[in-house]
């Protein structure tokens, strides 16, 4: 119990490091994402584009990065949805400071008739935001839900409703729920933490994307290394970056 509190203050305490609270090179940062996200999709590419992001293990920022990828797509102007996928371990509720249920799982279970399930996060001080749905009640079985009937046809409808779609999904070296996804998602990124990701973790992920001929748009370094330091530092993204999928080229780990 003491540690689910201390887990929930951390979250807490990371809103400063999200969406209109980064600092001018964190925003910098997820502009140069976005831009390449763009360059990802050809031209004649039309409609909403939905994007998934996942990680080889927990712990990389993949959360914290879908926050802010959807935050800085919606400053241009566009209609962006961010869906926390990640049933088994939620944390967008707490990031963003929402109520959580319902949320994902109340609807692909047709609980609570889905009402108010699609929420706002507004910054304080822009006038830009975007549409959430969150998690929502933790339900037994997770990837069967995500790998459902009633998920393709959510998404077909909410691709009906918005530019982008950006979906948090749970690490792929720990449960499947990630590759049950992938004939629904346009492309998918990868978030890679500095010392902390290692080259079979990753490749393992790259390898087990593949099998389901998931689109990968490309890799995001998150964290850096301050002063001399191996902590994770959530408020510096000096050595964030955006990367092909040529992934052996660059991260040797």
């Amino acid at each position: 119990m003491a540690t689910d509190r201390s887990e929930r203050a951390a979250q807490i305490k990371q809103r400063e490091f999200l969406c209109e609270n980064l600092s001018f090179a964190g925003k910098e940062a997820f502009k140069r994402l976005r831009t390449n996200l763009q360059f990802s999709f050809p031209e004649d590419e039309e409609g909403c584009h939905v994007v998934g992001i996942t990680s080889s293990q927990p712990a990389e920022g993949k959360s914290m990065s879908s926050i802010n990828l959807a935050y800085s797509l919606a400053q241009l102007n566009k209609k962006v949805l961010l869906i926390d996928a990640d049933m088994r371990r939620s944390s967008i509720d707490l990031r963003l400071g929402l109520e959580g249920k319902p949320g994902l799982s109340n609807l692909l279970t047709d609980v609570n008739n889905s009402g108010g399930t699609i929420k706002r996060y507004e910054p304080k001080d822009e006038s830009v935001g975007f549409s959430v749905i969150l998690a929502g009640d933790v339900p037994p079985n997770p990837s069967e839900l995500l790998n459902s009937d009633r998920m393709a046809r959510l998404i077909a409808k909410l691709r009906t409703l918005f530019d982008y779609i950006v979906i948090d999904l749970p690490p792929v070296g720990a449960v499947t729920d990630a590759q049950t996804v992938s004939g629904l998602v346009d492309g998918m990124l990868i978030v890679l933490r500095e010392d902390h990701t290692s080259k079979y973790m990753l490749s393992d992920c790259v390898q087990q994307l593949k099998l389901t001929n998931t689109r990968i748009l490309g890799f995001v370094m998150n964290g850096s290394v301050e002063g001399g330091s191996k902590g994770y530092s959530y408020g510096k993204y000096g050595k964030y970056g955006y990367y092909n999928n040529s992934y052996s080229n660059y991260y040797s780990k």
